[in-house]
């Protein structure tokens, strides 16, 4: 397993940016593996609700079941896969700080038996990926 920490500050209010993440329907928008997710339950999202999200991986095409494990408005959100090729924990936390949020991304992440054999480089390559959507998810919400 790789564990990693990384933050984004966006200009953005706590609550647009917290409404933003915790919906998983705009997940494809920023994140660039995410090619499509689909509701699984019922009514808007909230803890304990489950999706299908399709990704691109390196690897090819893979389909995970994902699920809202915290929803904490606007402090915490936390999302997990319950099945699928690459199981992963994602835990943002938001911060306000004047009129710009920080958020701050706790994840763990499953890979394959041959990214195992190199964690380092498996780690960087995550934390990259996951750095590089941040970016994309920053670049969305202060152009709003």
């Amino acid at each position: 397993m790789i564990d990693f920490q990384t933050s984004i500050k966006i200009e953005r209010p706590i609550q647009e940016v917290f409404s933003y993440v915790s919906d998983p329907g705009n997940l494809p928008a920023w994140n660039a593996a995410v090619r499509a997710i689909r509701p699984t339950t019922q009514g808007p999202a909230h803890v304990g609700s489950t999706y299908s999200m399709e990704r691109q991986l390196p690897a090819g095409r893979a389909t995970n079941q994902l699920e809202i494990v915290v929803r904490d408005r606007p402090s915490e959100f936390v999302i997990r896969t319950t099945s699928g090729p690459t199981p992963f924990l994602y835990r943002y936390r938001f911060a306000s700080a004047d009129d710009k949020t920080v958020i701050h991304l706790d994840g763990q992440v499953v890979l394959p038996a041959v990214a195992e054999l190199l964690p380092r480089l498996g780690r960087r390559a995550v934390k990259q990926g996951v750095n590089d959507n941040l970016m994309t998810l920053k670049l969305i919400l202060e152009r709003a």
